[in-house]
């Protein structure tokens, strides 16, 4: 295993503004970092090279680059890269009244393993890779384009994935989230923050106490719930449809073309719909092609409304 910290060989301890690496990483290639504040940028490029930079955004922070511990260790498959950024300590841990702060750069080959942490860091990462798993407690998080599976947790940060072609694995406390494409769907939950998918490939559970929940296309159903946040699905094609809320709103907008079913109840509030509630295919007799959905809407007080979509 190759494994070097900020200082160079033969150099004195002195703290650094910033320090370079760079590793041959021909094959597979997984990526860890830990970094409790500043920045956490990542990217991807055509070559099977790992290139890391680490800068500190103030004077504090020029301990932490020195004392950062960059590892590179090779395996069956591949290589994995480490960057750690430690923990500042004693009176050098503040800096006008924010932590030391360090900003990581790093750039991979496509199709990289994300493992990454932090603590007020927000997580860039522009490219596509193969799998996500980042945990942070405020910090932002932006990833264009996994294949894989993603495990994002956090708390107050903002959450936007591009596309995710695996299943995706998102909890969130008061932080948004937005996910572009989820093709195998999933399981969402939030607390307060509102959740966002574009489109849904498979059955989708997403969970949220007072946030918003809005739904693009959705392919294959889903199961949503919250207390007092809205519901808004835009494009139901088929699938079972098992929506709840206590005091939010339920729009539901259907297909063209689609055989509907639907069980609707709201306690003080009104149950529309403008589309008319179809038998099930079976008995009609019709064309096995025709989608069929079905949707089951409960709440207490909010609206519920059942929509033919836009073509």
């Amino acid at each position: 295993m190759s494994e070097i910290n900020g200082t160079e060989a033969g150099q004195s301890p002195e703290p650094q503004d910033s320090v370079e690496r760079s590793f041959e990483t021909a094959g597979e290639v997984k990526l860890r970092v830990e970094n409790a504040a500043g920045q956490v940028e990542i990217e991807t490029h055509d070559a099977p090279r790992t290139e890391i930079r680490l800068d500190s955004l103030d004077p504090a922070a020029a301990e932490l680059v020195r004392r950062a511990r960059i590892g590179e260790r090779a395996s069956a498959r591949g290589h994995e890269v480490t960057v750690e950024i430690p923990r500042a300590r004693g009176r050098g841990r503040f800096f006008l009244g924010g932590e030391a702060a360090v900003r990581v750069w790093v750039r991979v080959p496509p199709d990289t393993e994300l493992d990454v942490s932090t603590a007020s860091a927000p997580v860039s990462a522009r490219g596509r890779y193969k799998v996500a798993n980042i945990r942070s407690a405020s910090g932002g998080i932006a990833v264009e384009e996994i294949t894989g599976q993603a495990r994002i947790r956090t708390a107050s940060g903002r959450l936007d994935l591009g596309t995710v072609g695996d299943e995706a694995d998102v909890q969130s406390a008061s932080g948004d989230v937005r996910i572009g494409v989820a093709a195998s769907g999933g399981k969402v939950s939030t607390a307060s923050g509102d959740i966002e998918l574009g489109r849904v490939g498979k059955p989708t559970r997403v969970h949220t106490a007072s946030g918003d929940v809005r739904l693009g296309e959705v392919l294959a159903g889903a199961s949503v719930e919250s207390v007092s946040g809205d519901q808004r699905i835009e494009r139901a094609s088929t699938g079972d449809y098992v929506l709840r809320a206590v005091s939010g709103d339920i729009v539901v907008a259907v297909a063209p073309g689609s055989l509907v079913r639907f069980d609707a109840g709201s306690m003080s509030g009104k149950v529309a719909s403008d589309i008319e509630v179809e038998p099930s295919r079976d008995a009609v007799g019709g064309p096995s092609d025709v989608p069929e959905l079905l949707i089951q809407a409960k709440t207490v007080s909010g609206d519920i409304s059942v929509v033919r979509a836009v073509n």
